[in-house]
């Protein structure tokens, strides 16, 4: 298949899937006014937490990317995670969080820690992260946006439109890439393992 085709497809079913029911993309707090402190205090410790450990594992890919222009990508999205862990590392201490304290659940342990560092091709990485983590944080921030405070609404949108960035480039670098009907198959493959680990993770996370 022409990898532009296929990254489309591949792009549109990662969506549907991870968008499938609205309960998946809202925070749940019973109401739909103005989250809770208490409320946007759990999401920034996920944020915080996954944050850091993105910085931490798109790192080490780095020591095993080969193409050129990969790397920039990716270099470029290191620093756009780590100062996502800042920004809203500042919002978390505001509320009264410690950014070393939170101790997240073992779904997101392994997702984090294992599943993502352990991924060994441009094309599985791309596809598992670029496309199938950053098209859920973007419908879950874009979803639940109008219902952060202020003060954290404009940290919330840069943190938007640099995931955009991530996924742009995501889609741009698998149709260079993924352009064989085997690459192809790791992608979908990739992808699908992604979003099923996530959705195990994102049950942790709405037990408030």
């Amino acid at each position: 298949m022409d990898s532009r085709d296929f990254v489309d497809g591949l792009v549109r079913d990662v969506t549907e899937r991870q968008h499938h029911r609205d309960r998946e993309r809202r925070i749940p707090d019973g109401d739909a006014g103005e989250l809770p402190d208490f409320v946007v205090r759990h999401w920034l410790n996920f944020a915080v937490y996954y944050e850091r450990a993105a910085v931490t594992f798109i790192g080490g890919w780095l020591r095993t990317t080969r193409e050129a222009d990969a790397v920039v990508h990716l270099a470029h999205q290191v620093e756009d995670e780590a100062n996502h862990y800042m920004w809203l590392g500042r919002h978390l201490t505001e509320l009264g969080g410690n950014l070393s304290s939170f101790e997240p659940p073992q779904p997101w342990r392994s997702l984090m820690d294992d599943y993502y560092p352990g991924l060994e091709h441009l094309v599985d990485r791309l596809a598992a992260h670029n496309i199938a983590s950053e098209t859920g944080a973007l419908g879950f921030m874009e979803f639940n946006l109008s219902r952060f405070p202020v003060g954290i609404r404009g940290t919330v949108e840069s943190v938007i439109a640099d995931e955009k960035y991530h996924l742009a480039f995501g889609r741009t670098l698998l149709e260079k890439y993924c352009t064989t009907p085997e690459l192809q198959a790791r992608a979908t493959r990739a992808a699908g393992e992604a979003i099923d680990r996530m959705r195990a993770a994102r049950e942790t996370f709405v037990q408030i």
